[in-house]
C-alpha cells in the first residue's frame, strides 16, 4: 500500500503511543500527531554518524533511518563513488546503502562535510583548486592538465562547470563602499568568430573592479544600463573613459559630475590626424617637420601635474600661434578647445587620474592576447575571468589593508603629542 494513498477515520482512532524520540514543547495536538504518523517522515533529515569500517568504505554507526527516526534499517549493499582527494587524487570510496522497513527509502552515507551531492570533487580540493584558478592566466584545457599532474582525472569541461556563474553576461564583485570616481572602458573579445564588447568599470581610488558586461554591440543605451546598474547616484563623481562620442550624452543624463578624457589616447588622436593631414596633402618635408613640431607642442601642453605649468604651456603655445599650420589651428579649434574642461580635470583634484590606463591594465592583467580568440561562450570567458579578477581585487585589498597598519603610529607617540598641544595652550 502506498503511503501517499493511506487514510484513516479519526473518529475510530482514539489514542496514538508515542515514542521516546517524540518530544513536543506544547501540548501535542491529537490530529497533528496522527497525519505525521500516518504519512511519510521526509521532512525529518536526521543525522547519521559515520564509521570507516574498512579502507574506503563508510557506514552508518546507528540502524536508525534518517528519514523516520526508526531503528528499522537493513544493510544492504555499498555504492560507489569516485572521488578527488586534495593532496591525493583519485579515490573510489564506497557508501553503504540500507534499507527501512518502516518507511521503505533507501538512505545512503552521504559525507557532507567532504563532497557536495552528485559531485565527485572533494570540498578542500575545490577550494585549492579554486585558489589555483586565481593565481594565473591560463586555459580549462591547462588547468586540467595541472590537475593530472596531482594524480586528478577533471576534464576541461569539469573544470568550467566548477568556476561556472550563474549569470549569463555579467560579473558583479563586492568592493564595499565606492569613491565615485569611476574609469569605463570596452575591450572586444572573439567569441565563436565574432568580437562581443566587454564593458568594465573599476574604481580609480582604489583600482578594484566593479562589475564587467558583455554587450552585442556599443551603444549609448547598454552603456548608460551598465553604468546605472552598477553605480548609485551620489557615486557618479567623476568617469574617466576615452574619447568616444557615446559617452558625453549617457555621462549627462546619469548625472556624473565630471568626465574626464583620456590623455593617452589624446595623444593618439593628435598623431592620427597628423598622419591623415600627411596622406591627405602633398606636403614638403620641411611642412611635414613643422607640422610634426607644432603637433608636438599640442600633446605638451597636458603633459603636466599642475595648473600653473599648463597655463604657463598653453600661453607659450599662443604666442606661436601665427606660424601654427591651417589644418592643425582647425583641429586645435575643433577639438581641443571644445574639450578643454575634460582634457583638465584631473589638474583640479587629485582623485581624478589623467588616463584610463588603470583600466587598461586590467585588460592586460587578466587576458593574455591569444585568450581573446578561443572562447565559445560568453559565460565561458566570464568564469574564466571571475578567478582572476577577484584574486586582482583580494590583493589590492589586502596591500591597502597592509598600508593601513604601517600609518598607524604607537599609542604613546599620540599621548606625548596631545601633551605638547596642552603646553602651547597654556
Amino acid at each position: 500500500m502506498s503511503f501517499d494513498s493511506l487514510s484513516a477515520d479519526n473518529t475510530n482512532i482514539v489514542s496514538v503511543q508515542l515514542n521516546l524520540f517524540d518530544s513536543f514543547d506544547e501540548k501535542p495536538v491529537f490530529n497533528e500527531v496522527l497525519n505525521q504518523k500516518i504519512r511519510p517522515y521526509t521532512d525529518l533529515d536526521l543525522e547519521n554518524g559515520v564509521v570507516l569500517t574498512s579502507p574506503n568504505h563508510f557506514e552508518f554507526d546507528t540502524r536508525r533511518c534518517p528519514k523516520c527516526g526508526k531503528f528499522t534499517l537493513i544493510k544492504k549493499k555499498f555504492v560507489q563513488r569516485k572521488v578527488i582527494l586534495d593532496k591525493i587524487g583519485d579515490v573510489v570510496f564506497y557508501l553503504k546503502e540500507y534499507f527501512c522497513k518502516t518507511c521503505h527509502s533507501y538512505p545512503k552515507v552521504e559525507l557532507k562535510n567532504i563532497l557536495n551531492k552528485y559531485s565527485k570533487v572533494s570540498i578542500p580540493f575545490k577550494e585549492n583548486f579554486y585558489k589555483k584558478a586565481r593565481t594565473g592566466i591560463k586555459s580549462f584545457r591547462k588547468t586540467s592538465k595541472d590537475i593530472e599532474a596531482d594524480d586528478g582525472t577533471l576534464s576541461h569541461q569539469s573544470v568550467f562547470n566548477h568556476l561556472s556563474i550563474d549569470s549569463e553576461c555579467e560579473l558583479r564583485f563586492d568592493v564595499g563602499e565606492i569613491s565615485g570616481y569611476l574609469a569605463y572602458d570596452e575591450q572586444f573579445i572573439k567569441i565563436k568568430n565574432k568580437n562581443y564588447p566587454k564593458a568594465q568599470l573599476i574604481d580609480t581610488v582604489t583600482n578594484r573592479t566593479i562589475g564587467v558586461r558583455f554587450y552585442k554591440n556599443v551603444t549609448s543605451i547598454n552603456v548608460k544600463k551598465f553604468l546605472k546598474d552598477f553605480t548609485e547616484k551620489d557615486e557618479r563623481k567623476c568617469l574617466v573613459t576615452d574619447h568616444d562620442n557615446t559617452y558625453p550624452a549617457v555621462i549627462n543624463g546619469l548625472g556624473f559630475q565630471k568626465q574626464q578624457l583620456c590623455l593617452v589616447h589624446f595623444w593618439d588622436i593628435v598623431d592620427y590626424k597628423v598622419k591623415d593631414l600627411i596622406k591627405e596633402n602633398n606636403y614638403t618635408d620641411e611642412e611635414i617637420k613643422e607640422l610634426k613640431k607644432y603637433a608636438n607642442r599640442i600633446k605638451s601642453i597636458f603633459q603636466v601635474d599642475t595648473v600653473k605649468d599648463f597655463i604657463y604651456r598653453l600661453n607659450r603655445f599662443f604666442k606661436l600661434w601665427d606660424s601654427v599650420p591651417e589644418d592643425l589651428k582647425l583641429f586645435y579649434n575643433k577639438k581641443v578647445v571644445k574639450d578643454m574642461h575634460k582634457l583638465t580635470h584631473y589638474l583640479f583634484d587629485p582623485n581624478i587620474p589623467n588616463t584610463n590606463n588603470q583600466l587598461e591594465g586590467k585588460f592586460s592583467g587578466a587576458q593574455k592576447e591569444s585568450d581573446k580568440k578561443r572562447f565559445k561562450t560568453i559565460k565561458g570567458c566570464l568564469s574564466y575571468l571571475k578567478p582572476i579578477i577577484e584574486r586582482q581585487n583580494d590583493e589590492l585589498q589586502r596591500t591597502k589593508d597592509d598600508e593601513k597598519e604601517d600609518n598607524t603610529e604607537p599609542e604613546y607617540i599620540i599621548k606625548l603629542r596631545k601633551s605638547i598641544k596642552q603646553l602651547f595652550k597654556r
